[in-house]
């Protein structure tokens, strides 16, 4: 998306503020995205993050939610 928006990657970097060695490091698979950082780079892009949430996604955390609080509910757990 980034070439498609015929952007830099200091440029993405300056829109984003996110150091530029770390994004290049980000992009290149190097190192994992923080949330932050995924949310800027998708304003800076003019992406929808929805767009990344799959059907599955959604389950599995609708999942561990439910047990995170089936073992809230129990103190002996």
């Amino acid at each position: 998306m980034r070439l498609e928006h015929g952007m830099s990657v200091s440029e993405l970097a300056r829109r984003t503020d996110i150091d530029k060695k770390r994004l290049w490091y980000i992009l290149d698979g190097q190192r994992e995205m923080r949330v932050d950082e995924f949310l800027k780079l998708c304003i800076a892009l003019r992406m929808d993050p929805r767009s990344f949430v799959t059907r599955e996604m959604i389950e599995e955390v609708a999942e561990a939610t439910r047990q995170s609080i089936g073992r809230s509910d129990n103190p002996n757990t």
